[in-house]
Parts: structure tokens; C-alpha cells; sequence
């Protein structure tokens, strides 16, 4: 028996989980972009010029002040000459011949879209420019230390619960980082900061995924990967009028308040208590997803075949020493395989994600436009990439991305108007493609018991990598389509990778790790799953005499079926000498329930004697 069985007999997509989705999923995806991709903002560099005190007291203009100082385009050297005796002629200009020399008293910044950032707060200009690249790397060096650690609580204390913690650990640090006056304790808060990404991504989505039918899954992606892209799309909106990076920092950090209302009523994932043996629990959660999308069923039921559920994988645990550790990712061949490539395509996906992202800074116009721009070029593919993984699956629907944007990251080095901007949005377009994908691909892949643990140590070995990103992006100071070379490389070899992961269009949800094992084993290479309907719910179709839809009117008769042979199977006399007892029939009913024996013909096997249906109506049985 599968959890996918139960989930559909109170409901795999109803009211219940459209209310989830509408109060939960779609907010949450609008606010998260808002504490997470704020520090792009945050250590935004203005134009820059050195410091000349002896011009302040005179009324020149920004531009009059930048050519007395330095040469053009110059922002670290000024010349060294007597400014007041060149004030003091009016001649407002420089003599021929004159020397430079570094800047030796800070600098001025241009104040037309920021009146500060961190960058400004501490002067990281010039000899000191790399710190702005040091906080972004310790920001995903604090990811790669939380991601492992979210994962494990995820798997071992809950979903609910770990993001509780998610989110303290959220509130206090984004607060608390932009009111240091120390440059180092800002580093170090802002590290601890950055271990809830992606954490604080994936839970929610992991959540809603665990009681949603196989084909909602990828529309479930959509919806969390849409609702990013719009609230990433409003932060250049909310950091241009901030215009101040602390006043960025609190309102962005202030947000995560509202997620602590969500606590009140989110439920825990009863995918996962099935797995932890909380079998009451989880009965408990399905039987009010069951009330709300008015399916009737006995709790008691529910906690039986739960039972069923869960002694499956109990076994499993038993029988492969399963420890649920990040070992196991490493144990098993075909788990080792699907993370391994898993792991590469995050790799190659985050350096075009996040790569790109941050480049904007270096692309000509406004950054708070091209931000928005680079923003907005996700949405298509994200609509692009539900499409065709609907249609076509996820695992072609990766390949072909991943090498259409390494593509047109190569294409960067051809020299016409604009190739710069058009380049970067076509790769953030293929980067949102993949990252869905990769996404869908991920969550499909690992099972149950290892699912945030698998998709958390993808992410940080991910990271790890991707550190380099910020200096990727930092080598256009040689050539402006260096990074974009260096990541499309990346993406074609993730390319070809990902066509060696299985198929998981429709496919259940594997619990266990032997199911993990066997999974994909009966796919070709070149060939795609065009399964309309999900495997749990063709079964159903045939047990119940429906059409995978749920359209049909056999679902009572079946129903009836059943209550018939619950009053009229009994343990006759002399049973236990045949082998036969309660619990015996307690499990020929499970297996009636869900299929593996139907009810139009006969009904399985004794151990010591046949049991069959002498009639489908009367619902007697013969032992």
C-alpha cells in the first residue's frame, strides 16, 4: 500500500488544499524573496570619487567636482595638486602634467539612487571592493552550514516545527545585522543569516507537495516558483524607496512576522509522521483534509492502513540498516547516481541563477531596472517549463534547457548592441526553466524518509561550489563575457547529466529507499513518460470503477461492496489451524481497498486455501 492510496480518499486536491495554497504557499512565495535577495541591494556599490575636502565649501556641480579630482572614469586615484590654489585662481582646472596619487581620505558617492549602503557604511571600494564579493560568499557559506542542519531537524522533528525555527532565526539575524557598526559582526550575523536559504524555500513547498496528488506536483512548483519570481520583482521597487540600506533591512526582516501567523494552523506533513510511526497524528491531519474536502472516512480506517504504510517502510529501515543519515545518499547505487547529478545541476543551475543575478550590477542602465528586468524574464520560464514538464516530463524538459542556456551564455561573446541585457535575461530565462525542473526533479526523486535531508545536501554541496559565483561575476573587470562563458559551460555539462536521471511524471512518490532502487528501471533512454494520470490514481480507477478523472458513479458501489464484506467475513471455526485469522482478514480487506485485489474478479489466495467471490454483489466470501 501506497500513502497515495490513502491521500485519495480524502481528497489528494480539494478545499482544503486550495485554501492551504491560497493562505500559505502564495504569500509565503511573494515575502521570501524580500529577506533572502535583499543583500544584493544591501552592498550595492554607487558611483564613487575621492574625497577633497578643500572643494566642499564650493558650489560645484557633481560632474565639476568628479573632473577637478580624478581622470574620467577613475574612482580610486586623484590628482595630486593643491586644490584650495586652484580654487583660489577660479580657473577650475587642472595643470598639464599633473600626477595621481590613491585616495587618502575617503570617498563621496554618488547619492542620486542611495543615500547609503553597506558598501558606502564602510567604505568597500577600491583595495577593499572584494569585501562586497566576502559577503556574499559567507552568506552562502552560511547556507552551506544550515542547509544540512534544517534538513536533518526537517526529517527528524518535523516540517512544522523546523520552520518555526526557520523563522526566529530569520527575524533575529536580518534585524539585528544592519544595526552593527562593526563591519566583522556584521559579516558574522549576516553569515547565520544566510543558513535559511534555500531552507526557508523548500519547506513550504515540501509541505504542500506531501499531500497533493502526483499531477498537482508540478502545478504546486508553479504556483511556489511564480510567487518568488513576483515578489523578487517588487524588492528593486521597495529597495528604491528604501534608499537607505538599514531601512531595507528592517522592513524586508519585518515580513518574516507574518509567517509566525501561519504556525497557528499549518500542518504537519503526514507523509512524514507515517514515517516517524505517529500514526494517530497523521490520521488526524488526513481526517480533517477529509472533512473539508467532504470525503467521509473512519479514522480508525485511516490509522489502519497508515499502519500499512508505515510498516513498509519500518521494514525497509530494518532490512537495509537504514539510518537516514547523509551516508545513505552515498550507499545505494541508484541513489548515488541521482545525487550526484542532482547535485550538479543545482551546481549549474545556482552559478546562472544567482550569477546572473548579481552581473545586473555590472550590465549598463539602472540596477534597480535591470534587476526588475532579469526578475520578470523568470516568469516565462517558469510557465514554459510547467508546460512542457506537464507535457513531455521533467527530465527532457531540464536537458533541453540546460543546453539552451549554456548556449546562449556562449553567444555573450558576439559583439552587438545590447547583447549584454539580451543574453542576460534569454539565460535567466532558461536558469528559471531549469531551476523548476531541477526543483520538481528533486523532490520526486529522493523518498520520504530522506527527502529534506537529499534535497538540503544537494543545495549545500551546491553552494559550496558556487561560492566562486561572486568572483565569477567579478572577472568581467577583464572581459565583460567571461562569467557568462564560465556558466554556460556549466549548464551544457548539466545538460548532458540530467538525461541519465529517471522519469517522474505521475510517478508515486517513492517512501523507501528499495523504492528509490527500483525506480526508472523499466524507462529507455530516448523515450518520455506521457502518463496522463498518476499510477494511484489509475488503480483507483480500476478498483473503483472510475475513470482516472473521477468521473463515473462506481465509487459508491465499491464503497458498499466493501461494508458488505466487513459484515460478512468472519474467521470461521478452526481457523487458526488453517493459518487463517483476524488480522489475516483484516489485510485481505487493505488489499481490497487498495487494489491489489479487485473487486471484479477473484478475490487473491489463502496461504492454506483459496478465498474468492462466489458473487461481486452478494459480497460473500468462501473460505
Amino acid at each position: 500500500m501506497e500513502f497515495e492510496d490513502v491521500l485519495i480518499e480524502v481528497g489528494d486536491y480539494g478545499k482544503y488544499q486550495r485554501n492551504l495554497i491560497l493562505t500559505f504557499l502564495l504569500p509565503a512565495g511573494v515575502l521570501l524573496p524580500w529577506f533572502s535577495m535583499d543583500i544584493f541591494f544591501m552592498v550595492s556599490v554607487p558611483d564613487h570619487w575621492c574625497n577633497v575636502p578643500e572643494l566642499s565649501s564650493f558650489n560645484l556641480t557633481m560632474e565639476q567636482k568628479k573632473s577637478l579630482i580624478a581622470p574620467p572614469e577613475e574612482h580610486c586615484m586623484m590628482y595630486d595638486t593643491n586644490f584650495t590654489e586652484i580654487m583660489d585662481f577660479e580657473n577650475y582646472s587642472i595643470p598639464n602634467g599633473s600626477t595621481i596619487r590613491p585616495c587618502d581620505r575617503g570617498w563621496e558617492y554618488d547619492q542620486t539612487d542611495w543615500d547609503s549602503t553597506a558598501s558606502t557604511k564602510w567604505d568597500l571600494v577600491c583595495d577593499d571592493a572584494h569585501h562586497n564579493s566576502l559577503v556574499l560568499t559567507m552568506y552562502s557559506v552560511g547556507s552551506i552550514i544550515g542547509t544540512p542542519i534544517y534538513g536533518t531537524l526537517s526529517d527528524k522533528i518535523g516540517r512544522r516545527i523546523t520552520f518555526l525555527i526557520i523563522l526566529i532565526v530569520t527575524a533575529l539575524t536580518g534585524i539585528s545585522s544592519v544595526l552593527m557598526e562593526n563591519f566583522v559582526l556584521f559579516l558574522f550575523i549576516k553569515t547565520i543569516n544566510g543558513s535559511i536559504m534555500p531552507s526557508i524555500f523548500q519547506l513550504p513547498f515540501i509541505i504542500i507537495l506531501e499531500i497533493v496528488a502526483p499531477e498537482m506536483r508540478t502545478r504546486m512548483n508553479g504556483i511556489d516558483n511564480i510567487s518568488w519570481t513576483i515578489g523578487l520583482c517588487f524588492l528593486p521597487l521597495v529597495a528604491y524607496f528604501s534608499r537607505n540600506w538599514v531601512t531595507l533591512g528592517l522592513l524586508t526582516s519585518s515580513v518574516t512576522l507574518i509567517f509566525f501567523l501561519y504556525y497557528t494552523f499549518l500542518p504537519e506533513s503526514p507523509r512524514w509522521l507515517v514515517s516517524q510511526e505517529r500514526y494517530e497524528e497523521a490520521a488526524n491531519i488526513l481526517y480533517q483534509i477529509g472533512e473539508k474536502n467532504e470525503k467521509k472516512i473512519e479514522k480508525n480506517e485511516l490509522v489502519q492502513k497508515l499502519k500499512l504504510v508505515g510498516e513498509k517502510i519500518k521494514n525497509e529501515k530494518t532490512i537495509n540498516k537504514v539510518e537516514n543519515s547523509s551516508l545513505d545518499l552515498l550507499r545505494y547505487p541508484q541513489l548515488r547516481k541521482i545525487f550526484f547529478i542532482i547535485t550538479f545541476c543545482w551546481i549549474a543551475n545556482s552559478m546562472s541563477y544567482y550569477g546572473l543575478q548579481l552581473n545586473s550590477a555590472n550590465l549598463s542602465g539602472n540596477e534597480f531596472i535591470n534587476f526588475f528586468l532579469l526578475g520578470i524574464a523568470e516568469v516565462p520560464g517558469y510557465l514554459s517549463s510547467w508546460f512542457f514538464m506537464e507535457r513531455f516530463g521533467r527530465r527532457w524538459c531540464a536537458v533541453t534547457g540546460f543546453l539552451l542556456n549554456g548556449l546562449v551564455c556562449n553567444m555573450s561573446s558576439i559583439d552587438f548592441p545590447y547583447n549584454g541585457i539580451i543574453c542576460s535575461m534569454l539565460g535567466k530565462y532558461f536558469a528559471a526553466l531549469t531551476f523548476m525542473a531541477t526543483y520538481q526533479q528533486s523532490s520526486e526523486l529522493y523518498p520520504t524518509v530522506l527527502r529534506s535531508l537529499g534535497m538540503g545536501m544537494s543545495s549545500t554541496l551546491s553552494t559550496l561550489v558556487t561560492l566562486i559565483t561572486p568572483y565569477v561575476v567579478y572577472l568581467s573587470i577583464y572581459g565583460k563575457s567571461i562569467p557568462f562563458v564560465i556558466i554556460g559551460m556549466a549548464g551544457i555539462v548539466a545538460g548532458i547529466l540530467a538525461s541519465f536521471l529517471p522519469e517522474t511524471l505521475n510517478e508515486n512518490l517513492p517512501q523507501s529507499i528499495s523504492d528509490i532502487e527500483e525506480f526508472g528501471k523499466h524507462q529507455k533512454f530516448f523515450s518520455w513518460n506521457r502518463r496522463r494520470h498518476s499510477v494511484a490514481r489509475e488503480r483507483a480507477s480500476v478498483r473503483y470503477k472510475v475513470k482516472p478523472d473521477g468521473t463515473g458513479d462506481g465509487d459508491n458501489e465499491s464503497k458498499i461492496y466493501r461494508s458488505q464484506i466487513r459484515q460478512n467475513v468472519q474467521s470461521p471455526p478452526g481457523s487458526e489451524n488453517m493459518g487463517i485469522s483476524v488480522i489475516s482478514v483484516n489485510e485481505l480487506m487493505n488489499n481490497v481497498a487498495v487494489g491489489t485485489i479487485h473487486d471484479d474478479v477473484g478475490i487473491g489466495d489463502g496461504k492454506n486455501g483459496n478465498v474468492h467471490s462466489e458473487n461481486e454483489n452478494s459480497g460473500k466470501v468462501d473460505v
